[in-house]
């Protein structure tokens, strides 16, 4: 199984509209999806931007190529031509963010949320970011564990990085208690002048909202 977030932009003005599309997927569309081996499939979206976020099986690449041509799959991409500014590459790809980070753990017992947040790195200091996350602080993991998240999942494109999070009991509550943490401190303290923004004029995560999931 890879996991992957692919993004794409609205135009402006369609924002209420992309998400009253969603709000019912076509059955045959659903039947396809899961045909295709793609699964927990979450759309978040800020504003015209919108980040999705799938498990594919065996791998990103197999399951899409299956999933492309498949019918209703396209009736609903020319369902959202008037909606959708900006899906693929110049090379007609989807536009991948790259896996950099992942803290698992089994889930919990009780209520879950899925949640969605963004930051801005400097791009020359990517390797920098990388690096920390390619080989995390125990004391970290077992903090990130502790507060209750879960299958959290960091991915990057140039200065874009984002985190795709399964949170017990939710997302509000899992960041209240890491932030109490001195190792948490200390991390965040370790990516100055690598993180130039991670939140907004109110001191709040830049998240996104579901606007639609798929099993």
């Amino acid at each position: 199984m890879e996991r992957a977030v692919f993004y794409l932009r609205l135009f402006p003005g369609t924002e209420v509209e992309y998400d009253r599309r969603h709000e019912a997927i076509w059955p045959e569309l659903a039947a396809e999806i899961g045909e295709s081996g793609l699964r927990n499939m979450s759309g978040f979206r800020r504003g015209t931007d919108v980040w999705y976020y799938v498990e594919a099986e065996p791998d990103v690449k197999s399951a899409f190529a299956v999933h492309g041509p498949k019918p209703k799959n396209q009736e609903w991409g020319r369902y959202f031509r008037d909606v959708i500014a900006e899906i693929s590459t110049p090379e007609g790809e989807l536009i991948w963010y790259d896996q950099i980070f992942h803290a698992g753990g089994e889930p919990l017992p009780g209520p879950k949320s899925r949640g969605f947040f963004s930051l801005v790195i400097d791009p020359e200091r990517a390797a920098d970011y990388e690096a920390l996350h390619a080989d995390p602080w125990p004391d970290m993991m077992a903090a990130i564990h502790d507060a209750g998240f879960r299958n959290y999942t960091g991915f990057r494109r140039g200065g874009s990085v984002v985190y795709y999070g399964e949170y017990y009991p939710d997302m509000d509550t899992v960041f209240g208690k890491i932030a109490q943490t001195e190792v948490n401190t200390r991390w965040g303290q370790a990516f100055d002048g690598i993180i130039t923004t991670i939140t907004d004029a109110d001191g709040a995560l830049l998240t996104a909202s579901e606007v639609f999931h798929q099993d």
